[in-house]
């Protein structure tokens, strides 16, 4: 059984050979740092001084096809990045080049570093930090690449021959969410929701405009749209059940009805943070996958999720808990931990593992071979 074959049995709740295994290959919060990687690629003999970076807030890496290998890696990720041509160096730490999949606007300033994207907006990391942040506490530096008809064309050539040469599920991620903790916008929902909700189903047409544009040009080469909105603190929902039932809920409709009226897609969402007084709204509003499945937040036990909505959403995540656990205990607790969470997880299908967010910068490379490892031996069906 191939990657693709075993990713589409868990997403119809089937038992395939193994647990499909996912770093990277969806939603930036399932990937790695690149100091963790480059870390990871030299403990297995693979150059290091290089690591190419799609997601420079987070500086996260892109996985290459010898680590894929080795972890038993499942998924891959199309982006609007994902088949950059040019890679262009930025010097951000010293003896490892990261490279961006785009020339950028970057600058040194006193100690770190400035970053400034196409419109102008500013992104900063000081050199005792492990990521850039936007200046005003609000934007996201997002690669631009602007969906003309040219640049669709090419993705669906590039797609082709990517479906065609490796047996690896592909993701879409291309955007899209409708709620923002911004307290601006909190504030809104309170005040005015009837014209905040109008404006995310305005938004939610736009990105059915963009999903077709999409579809037509991807076909079923790809599975799923990827949406990234957090709904959670580490204690509680950002926003009330019932506000969110009234202004969040319709949007979702509205795109997810599209989608799956027109597409054989599903609808992956990101969501972090304690969120299961939501997971009904979630379910009904049309998400089909949820990541990361943040366990260590207040409501989030895995065996108490995975008997409630395990036949109604597939997990995509929950495999380990990066707060406490990875990288933080002995690599036998580690495993343990694991073998645990597999467990309760993978019966019945529904489940491709993945680690809880992001791996973060200082987990060391073995705790991150053990981590892969024991999903390996322990991830079988039958």
């Amino acid at each position: 059984m191939n990657s693709r074959e075993r990713v589409m049995k868990a997403l119809r709740f089937e038992e395939a050979d193994r647990v499909p295994v996912d770093l990277g290959g969806t939603t930036g919060a399932s990937g790695i740092h690149v100091l963790a990687y480059a870390a990871l690629k030299k403990s297995l003999g693979l150059p290091c001084t290089q690591v190419k970076c799609n997601d420079l807030m987070q500086q996260l890496a892109v996985i290459e096809p010898e680590v894929m290998e080795r972890l038993h890696l499942d998924v891959a990720q199309v982006s609007p990045v994902t088949f950059a041509k040019e890679w262009h160096p930025l010097p951000l730490y010293p003896g490892l080049e990261v490279l961006s999949p785009q020339p950028v606007d970057l600058r040194r300033v006193g100690n770190g570093w400035e970053l400034r994207n196409h419109a102008g907006a500013l992104f900063r990391k000081p050199d005792s930090s492990l990521y850039f942040d936007a200046a005003d506490g609000k934007g996201w530096f997002n690669f631009h690449a602007p969906l003309t008809d040219a640049f669709l064309a090419g993705l669906a050539r590039e797609v082709a021959r990517l479906h065609e040469t490796t047996p690896h599920a592909l993701s879409t991620r291309f955007g899209g969410g409708f709620f923002s903790s911004d307290p601006d916008f909190l504030e809104r929902m309170l005040e005015e929701p009837e014209e905040v909700g109008g404006e995310l189903l305005r938004r939610a047409d736009g990105l059915i405009e963009t999903y077709g544009r999409l579809w037509k040009a991807l076909g079923e080469r790809v599975f799923c749209v990827i949406f990234a909105d957090d709904f959670g603190t580490q204690n509680a929902p950002m926003v009330s059940p019932a506000l969110f039932e009234r202004v969040i809920a319709p949007a979702y409709r509205r795109f997810s009805s599209w989608l799956h009226r027109e597409t054989p897609w599903k609808l992956y969402l990101h969501s972090c943070g304690s969120i299961e007084p939501l997971m009904e709204s979630i379910v009904a509003m049309g998400v089909d996958l949820l990541n990361p499945i943040q366990t260590s937040a207040t409501g989030m036990d895995p065996a108490l999720l995975k008997a409630k909505y395990g036949k109604r959403l597939v997990f995509w995540g929950g495999g380990c808990d990066t707060q406490g656990v990875l990288g933080k205990v002995p690599i036998e607790e580690l495993r343990r931990h694991v073998r645990e969470r597999v467990g309760i997880l993978k019966p019945g299908g529904g489940f491709v593992f993945n680690q809880v967010h992001a791996i973060q910068a200082d987990v060391p490379a073995a705790d991150i071979l053990a981590l892969f490892d024991t999903v390996h031996e322990c991830g079988g069906y039958g």
